[in-house]
């Protein structure tokens, strides 16, 4: 199950409608990006592991021109 739940998130974080997803909810909100990795682990099931921290802190500094 952990393999599955792995393989989950690799293809999740490749995904460009995921991107889009999360820079909707950024621009909607302003959200901070513990605010921006919550709603990411709550919205696709995944936990916060560090390749997700990084997914989402990444996109959070690029949208908002950190």
């Amino acid at each position: 199950m952990c393999h599955h739940k792995g393989m989950k998130t690799k293809t999740l974080l490749s995904s460009p409608q995921t991107l889009q997803d999360l820079q909707d909810f950024m621009f909607d909100t302003m959200a901070s990006t513990e605010m921006a990795v919550d709603w990411f682990c709550d919205r696709h099931d995944v936990s916060a592991t560090d390749d997700v921290i990084d997914f989402v802190v990444d996109a959070h500094f690029a949208f908002f021109g950190e």
